[in-house]
């Protein structure tokens, strides 16, 4: 991954370089570039460029392990696709459009380990330079193309611990590689809240996944318990022996069915809300409301599901309330 994230240098210093010999007369361009990956967002980063004159190829330049190819041209449109070997290998696609002589704007798709990272690019040519100009200039270019990427790579280990805290799926886990980040994460999601959440977004996401099992963001707590080392079902059954105890309630009611049932039936059943003790008042609305939904989910038609939506939520919540 780290070699696609030094493409948004690559593609400005090394340009710049490839331009920096002789005392032609060039133009000034100025290259700004962000990427995008896994809920996550890189600052945007700005270089300056000398191209030759009316010299309108996008400057992008690779690493060993990657090659350019399939480049096209349609009018004022330039597509490209790219592929990178190595630990981490990349697939990925470009297209740049030409908004007259002195500006484009480009995308970059990249695909690795089921993830994929959009990088934008937007160009604005200056004015005018000359080679020699960029030859005195070539190590400065250099010694901040090389504070940029530090201030990238710093941006990016921040994020990392950020989402790993936040627990909310496994797919930055990608782009992060520090150990501690895993760590933090598979710690997080063992936590009641955070199971929940994570079982609740793979349930919704049930149809999504069928047709793509290999996303990380299609069945996260499946994805995040092989990461993690532990099975779904027994840290199930072991959240919730201490749910109840922990006080969360709301997970009893949505990930531990057979619990649910027994403290509904001695906690909600038969009684008006106002007088359901005030601890269990959440749950036994919370669970009618998933009896309500399990009822509809079952129905034959679409056109059952909706007449009879109302009366089957009336009907959950009158067994529990006694209304």
């Amino acid at each position: 991954m780290k070699q696609v994230c030094k493409l948004l240098l690559l593609s400005c210093v090394g340009a710049s370089l490839a331009h920096a010999q002789g005392s032609v007369e060039g133009e000034k361009w100025r290259i700004t570039s962000s990427m995008q990956m896994a809920g996550m967002s890189m600052p945007g980063m700005s270089s300056e460029i000398c191209k030759q004159p009316g010299e309108d190829t996008a400057p992008i330049k690779t690493e060993e392990n990657c090659q350019i190819y399939d480049m096209k041209r349609d009018g004022n449109v330039q597509s490209f696709k790219m592929r990178c070997t190595g630990k981490d290998p990349v697939e990925g696609s470009a297209q740049f459009t030409y908004l007259g002589s002195d500006r484009y704007q480009g995308k970059m798709e990249m695909t690795t380990q089921g993830e994929t990272m959009v990088m934008s690019y937007e160009g604005q040519k200056l004015g005018k330079c000359d080679g020699g100009e960029m030859n005195l200039q070539a190590k400065k270019m250099i010694a901040e193309g090389e504070r940029q990427q530090k201030l990238a790579e710093q941006q990016m280990i921040e994020n990392c611990h950020k989402e790993a805290a936040k627990a909310e799926g496994p797919g930055f886990l990608a782009m992060c590689k520090d150990p501690a980040d895993q760590r933090t994460y598979c710690e997080a999601i063992r936590s009641h809240d955070k199971f929940q959440r994570l079982a609740e977004q793979e349930r919704r996401n049930a149809n999504w996944a069928a047709h793509d099992p290999n996303n990380l963001n299609g069945k996260p707590l499946t994805h995040s318990a092989r990461i993690c080392g532990f099975g779904v079902e027994k840290e199930r059954e072991g959240l919730c022996l201490t749910a109840e105890q922990s006080g969360k309630l709301d997970f009893i009611a949505t990930e531990c069915p057979t619990q649910a049932a027994g403290i509904a039936a001695a906690q909600c059943a038969g009684r008006r809300y106002t007088a359901i003790a005030e601890r269990y008042r959440n749950f036994c609305s919370q669970y009618a409301s998933n009896q309500a939904q399990a009822e509809q989910q079952q129905a034959e038609t679409p056109m059952d599901k909706t007449k009879g939506l109302f009366n089957k939520g009336k009907k959950a919540l009158g067994g529990l309330f006694n209304n």
